[in-house]
């Protein structure tokens, strides 16, 4: 039997991101992967997302508390304007912790983000 994928809204400050402000600029807070599984990232509801330059970027770390650093440099600074860049995924995430970085770039509007693991 296949394990069930769980679906998670990441969160700022205990905070879903779910209708973000695009305009705010955020690190989330850490999500936890208890085993090595595939992952998958959707950024959503960008339709009303609009100028600016806006990134993302998957931070991982060993250490709930401990430094961050960039998964891979597939998943940092990720121009969002590409729609194909707005599903990010790997088939195994080894590391412990993951934070999503998010930088405006200027960019107006709100969106969404769900992660599967």
């Amino acid at each position: 039997m296949l394990k069930q994928k769980q679906t998670y809204i990441p969160k700022v400050n205990n905070v879903e991101v779910t209708g973000w402000n695009a305009a705010t600029d955020f690190t989330s807070d850490y999500i936890e992967f208890s085993e090595s599984t595939s992952w998958l990232l959707d950024v959503q509801d960008w339709a009303s997302v609009t100028a600016g330059a806006p990134v993302l970027s998957i931070l991982v770390s060993n250490s709930q508390d401990g430094e961050y650093k960039n998964y891979s440099a597939l998943a940092s600074s990720i121009d969002l304007t590409v729609a194909n860049n707005r599903v990010i995924y790997d088939q195994i995430f080894s590391s412990r912790y993951m934070k999503i970085s998010y930088t405006s770039g200027g960019s107006t509007g709100t969106f969404d983000l769900i992660l599967s693991k």
